[in-house]
This record gives structure tokens, sequence and C-alpha cells, in this order.
């Protein structure tokens, strides 16, 4: 499967069943791609989310546009 279909249905799945605000959905962001699918280290995640967190706006949304950045370009 291509990059960009992984990417696609890894985060359709997460969006039809995760709940909660931001803060959740950085949970459940490293559950899925840093514990099971393995796309990141534990700190290149721990560096993503410092970043994401000095950038206005939901940082949940800007961590999961760099991490499908970081996997599919």
């Amino acid at each position: 499967m291509s990059s960009l279909l992984e990417v696609f249905f890894q985060f359709f799945a997460l969006g039809c069943t995760s709940f909660g605000g931001p803060v959740a959905h950085l949970g459940y962001f490293h559950e899925r791609f840093v514990q099971r699918e393995q796309w990141l280290s534990a700190d290149a995640f721990t560096d993503l989310v410092a970043l994401c967190q000095l950038l206005p706006g939901p940082s949940s949304s800007q961590l999961g546009m760099g991490i499908g950045l970081i996997r599919a370009g």
C-alpha cells in the first residue's frame, strides 16, 4: 500500500474512533504511531509535540499534519 493511502486510512480510523480534545488526541497519536505502527521514535514524537506547542492553533491538528508529512511527504 502506498504511504499516502496508509496515512489516510490510519487517520480515518482514528477520526472515526477517537473522542476527546487535543490532549486526548496526543495520547492516541503516541499509542498508534510510536508504539503500534512505529512510524516515529519516542524522541522524534516528543520533539514534534514540542514544536507544535510553539505554533498557534490546536497542537493535535498540527501534530497530525507533521506525522503525515514525515510518513508520506
